[in-house]
């Protein structure tokens, strides 16, 4: 005996159905009728106008679409540019760092030196000689420690312009592709709104045709048929499934 899980998902399944047939049988007499009424020489002239009226939203659309394009195309290029200034001007800062960090530690070498000569060539004493040595010492590793600090300064500096620089063109292209995107929606819904417009308009208009009269009533009298027959296919399935879960319960 199948479970009230397989009971309620055959139900699901079957209703599905059943409404999916109504749907097509809907749209299948619908586009019946506007077939008999494309092909009736009265109706002409309110076809071309719908279609012209749709013509003309939809090349507003494409027109819209194009300018907005250019513009997130122009934005893009815009973006890209600042991007490659800020990297230059980060390099450039980097290298501006490096060679001041190079020419510091230089001076600082040969200033080390410059004391220890003197130092030295003023006594012949060799506890002033060590002295002088281990002053130098001191000083030159002095200059290396400040040297690289500076190099790594100079690193950090140049990673964190970078990755701002980055940011801030991600942050810039996502804007302009949300502007176009925001655009393209817009241009989308109005097409939508007027094609809902104008089949408003175009029924209004056919359904005081004469001409038309016969065609709508047996239109009228098709849907209400194809109602009619779900309705009955819908009660049926609530039946066997009422009688299926009544069976279950025992």
């Amino acid at each position: 005996m199948a479970t009230l899980t397989e009971i309620t998902d055959g139900h699901s399944k079957r209703i599905s159905r059943i409404t999916k047939i109504r749907e097509e049988a809907l749209r299948e007499a619908l586009e019946a009728r506007d077939r008999d009424l494309r092909a009736m020489p009265a109706t002409a002239k309110l076809y071309d106008a719908f279609e012209g009226q749709i013509a003309d939203a939809r090349a507003r659309q494409l027109a819209t679409d194009a300018k907005a394009e250019t513009s997130r195309a122009n934005a893009l290029v815009e973006v890209s540019d600042r991007l490659a200034d800020a990297l230059a001007d980060a390099q450039r800062a980097r290298r501006e760092a490096d060679v001041a960090a190079f020419e510091k530690r230089r001076a600082a070498d040969e200033a080390a030196e410059h004391e220890f000569l003197l130092a030295i060539g003023g006594s012949a004493s060799k506890p002033t000689s060590n002295e002088a040595q281990r002053i130098r010492a001191e000083k030159l590793e002095k200059a290396k420690k400040d040297f690289d600090a500076a190099l790594v300064a100079a690193q950090e500096a140049f990673r964190q312009s970078r990755d701002a620089a980055l940011v801030a063109q991600s942050r810039g292209s996502r804007d302009a592709d949300r502007s176009f995107a925001a655009t393209a929606r817009v241009n989308e819904a109005s097409v939508k709104a007027a094609r809902v417009e104008g089949e408003r308009v175009l029924a209004q208009a056919l359904a005081a045709l004469p001409e038309a009269a016969a065609e709508f009533a047996e239109w009228r009298q098709a849907t209400a048929a194809i109602v009619a027959e779900y309705k009955r296919a819908e009660n049926e399935e609530f039946e066997r499934f009422h009688k299926e879960v009544q069976a279950l319960r025992g």
